[in-house]
């Protein structure tokens, strides 16, 4: 295990060397082929093959940081920067490694400036890695704010309509979650020095509980799709037709939960309480809203928006349980999640090409390859038992339940809106007009080639084989 040490940060520099290639990759004018895309392909599959190296290496039945790798940074202050892994943070980069590999091959079609959209998306994935194998205060903070960096730049470079404007909102809310974060780390910091993973068992006295672990949650919480900061993340969402782009952008909230997966405290101060008690009305009010928004807008992107905006909430407040129990459950879902709508939103991205203005045509009904794929990722995202999303949403939505019922039962309706308005979609799209049926070679549609198809039926595979546990290659 001591030899596979190493390997910890290598996960973080193999997609920087991947960057550094893609960015003085020649592109192929003669066959229209890109080659800095093939290169990023083929660097996430190798970080991938080196995660599979180290999940072997892992006891699933035991907790804690299982392969760890430290650096002296400098003595005076004493700061160490230490890598570690966990099943957890192990499961969040492969699911992250996956949704990555799903939206470069969604924009091999996408001409405009594809270098640079590769290069950015090298450049997240090298900082999120990190930022989820960050053990010391220094690094999970650099990290943390490292990764906005390329997504800042996806969203000037890739945003659609009101540019100006969703910029603004991202700087301002990061701005504020960074100042808060800066602060509280530096006050634990100088308290105790201790692991990002024990860091929820600082007990601290007085009003100091109050403000430290307040702007804890402020920190994270300005990336989760929460009122208000719903409001940034909507808008960069629902205004990138870009499906890489709009994947990685839905991706910045797993950051803020699983910030505070980390840090939540153990025993939570009873000062909280009150605190907490409005977080909890203003997370199940905005799955509601959202939710309801989502079941009346047709845009299917807005739609996928609503459904991870639910979930991701469900999973926020089923971390801050007042147990750990739940912690395995989650990450095993998370896994599920992420793969299911990065897959969903390249092939929605890829319909919505075909489809143009010719709205009435039935496009399921006209390309089987896609209709196929996108009927399994519908079915598996509203919690058909087609994936470990399945037994582990159950067990979340159990102890949400046996904690409060009242937020269980509008934590089960935000999710039903959400899985009813998917299923709208299918509808939507799969019947044709009386036009189309009668002369149907006027509905001229592209269905998905025979490559994609068989790369989205391994993704359908893996989800399947996932059902009790994603981790089932390691017995």
């Amino acid at each position: 295990m001591e030899s596979l040490s190493s390997l910890v940060n290598t996960v973080i520099v193999v997609p920087l060397l991947g960057m550094i290639f893609a960015a003085i990759a020649k592109e192929n004018i003669k066959d229209n082929s890109n080659n800095a895309l093939d290169v990023g392909i083929l660097t996430v599959f190798a970080n991938l093959f080196i995660l599979w190296r180290l999940a072997l290496k892992i006891d699933v039945t035991k907790d804690g940081w299982q392969i760890v790798e430290k650096f002296n940074w400098m003595e005076n202050p004493k700061i160490e920067i230490v890598l570690g892994i966990d099943i957890f943070s192990l499961m969040l980069i492969a699911a992250v490694h996956l949704a990555v590999l799903l939206g470069m091959i969604g924009v091999r079609h996408y001409a405009y400036r594809q270098k640079a959209l590769v290069v950015l998306s090298l450049m997240f994935l090298s900082m999120i890695n990190g930022y989820f194998l960050a053990s010391d205060f220094f690094s999970f903070y650099i990290f943390f704010e490292a990764l906005l960096l390329p997504l800042f730049m996806m969203v000037g470079i890739f945003g659609d309509v009101k540019k100006q404007q969703i910029l603004y909102r991202f700087f301002l809310y990061n701005l504020l979650g960074a100042v808060f974060l800066f602060i509280a780390l530096m006050v634990l910091y100088n308290y105790q020095n201790v692991s990002i993973r024990e860091v929820n068992r600082i007990v601290l006295a007085g009003r100091g509980e109050v403000l430290i672990w307040g702007a804890v949650f402020i920190a994270f919480l300005s990336r989760i799709p929460i009122w208000p900061s719903h409001y940034w993340i909507s808008s960069v969402s629902v205004n990138i037709s870009n499906p890489l782009v709009f994947i990685i952008a839905n991706i910045i909230p797993l950051s803020g939960v699983y910030g505070l997966i980390r840090f939540f405290p153990v025993d939570a101060p009873e000062a909280l309480d009150p605190y907490l008690l409005i977080l909890e009305i203003i997370s199940i009010i905005t799955m509601l809203i959202i939710a309801l928004i989502g079941f009346s807008k047709k845009d299917i992107h807005y739609k996928i928006f609503s459904y991870m905006t639910v979930y991701y909430i469900m999973y926020l407040l089923g971390a801050l349980l007042p147990t750990d129990a739940l912690l395995i459950n989650i990450g095993f879902s998370f896994f599920s999640y992420l793969v299911i709508v990065s897959a969903l939103e390249v092939i929605v991205a890829h319909i919505e090409s075909q489809i143009g203005e010719n709205n009435s045509c039935g496009v399921l009904y006209s390309i089987r390859r896609a209709s196929i794929i996108f009927s399994f990722l519908i079915l598996a995202a509203i919690g058909m038992p087609l994936s470990s999303m399945f037994l582990n949403n159950m067990v979340i939505f159990s102890g949400l339940l046996k904690f409060n019922i009242k937020m269980a039962v509008c934590i089960l309706l935000a999710i039903i809106l959400t899985s009813v308005s998917l299923l709208q979609q299918l509808f939507y799209l799969k019947y044709p007009s009386a036009e189309v049926l009668a002369s149907p070679r006027e509905c001229c549609i592209t269905d998905i080639s025979l490559k994609m198809f068989a790369f989205m039926l391994l993704i359908a595979i893996l989800l399947v084989l996932s059902f009790i546990n994603p981790l089932w290659f390691i017995g």
